[in-house]
C-alpha cells in the first residue's frame, strides 16, 4: 500500500516582495502545492488603549488628586492675569499723569521767575512816577540804581549772572572781542574795556561779554 506524501506548502510573499504570476500559480496547481499567505511585519504602533481602559488602569484617588492640582494651577493662573490686568492699568495711568505734570512744568516753568520780577517791575514804576515830578537828578539816579541792584539779585536767586570780563584773558567762549587797542602796562589778550555785559545761567553762556582787547 502506497503511503499518501504530505501535501507540500509554498509561502506566497505579499505583491511587491516576489514576482507571481499565473504560470507560478498553475505549476502548484499540478504539483498539489497549497498556498500559505505569509503577512509581512508592518510598523504599525499598537492599538492605543481607550479612554475607559485608562480610567480602569488610574488609581482613582491619584486621578481625582491630579485634577485638584489642574484646578489649583487653573485659578492661580486667572488670579496672576488678574494682577497683570490691574498692574497695566496702574502702568498707564502714572504714565499719563507723568506727562500731564511735565506738560504742566514746561508750561510754568518761568512763573517763579516772573513772580520774583513783579517788585521789580513795582519799582521802577515809583521811579517813573517819582522822576516826573523830581528837581534833584541825583535822587532819581539812585532810585533807578537800587531797582538795577534789585533785578540783578532776582536774577543770581534764578542763577543768571553777569560774565566777568575787565581784567580778564580773553576767552572766546565768554568773550566777543569787537576792538583792539594798545594799553601800556597791559599784556596782550587781556580785556581792557567792556562794552556790552555778558550773561551765563548755570554753566551756560546766554550771551558773550562784548569787549575791546589789548595787542
Amino acid at each position: 500500500m502506497q503511503k499518501e506524501q504530505p501535501a507540500q506548502r509554498r509561502k506566497v510573499w505579499p505583491e511587491g516582495s516576489f514576482a507571481a504570476g499565473e504560470e507560478q500559480a498553475a505549476r502548484d496547481q499540478e504539483s498539489g502545492v497549497t498556498e500559505e499567505t505569509v503577512h509581512q511585519e508592518t510598523d504599525e504602533p499598537v492599538q492605543q488603549k481607550t479612554e475607559e481602559d485608562l480610567h480602569e488602569s488610574v488609581n482613582p484617588e491619584q486621578y481625582q488628586r491630579a485634577l485638584e492640582e489642574l484646578e489649583a494651577w487653573k485659578k492661580k493662573a486667572e488670579e496672576h492675569y488678574e494682577m497683570f490686568l490691574r498692574a497695566r492699568a496702574d502702568l498707564d495711568n502714572y504714565r499719563k499723569r507723568v506727562r500731564k505734570e511735565k506738560e504742566e512744568s514746561d508750561k510754568y516753568a518761568v512763573a517763579p521767575l516772573a513772580e520774583a520780577i513783579l517788585p521789580v517791575v513795582d519799582n521802577l514804576e515809583r521811579a517813573l512816577a517819582a522822576g516826573g515830578n523830581a528837581t534833584d537828578a541825583k535822587a532819581l539816579h539812585e532810585g533807578v540804581e537800587m531797582v538795577y541792584r534789585q533785578l540783578l539779585q532776582v536774577l543770581r536767586q534764578v542763577g543768571v549772572e553777569p560774565i566777568e570780563a575787565v581784567g580778564q584773558p580773553f576767552d572766546p567762549h565768554l568773550h566777543n572781542a569787537v576792538m583792539q587797542e594798545e594799553a601800556s602796562g597791559t599784556e596782550p589778550g587781556i580785556v581792557v574795556a567792556e562794552l556790552q555785559k555778558g550773561y551765563r545761567f548755570k554753566d551756560r553762556v546766554l550771551r558773550p561779554a562784548m569787549v575791546k582787547v589789548s595787542v
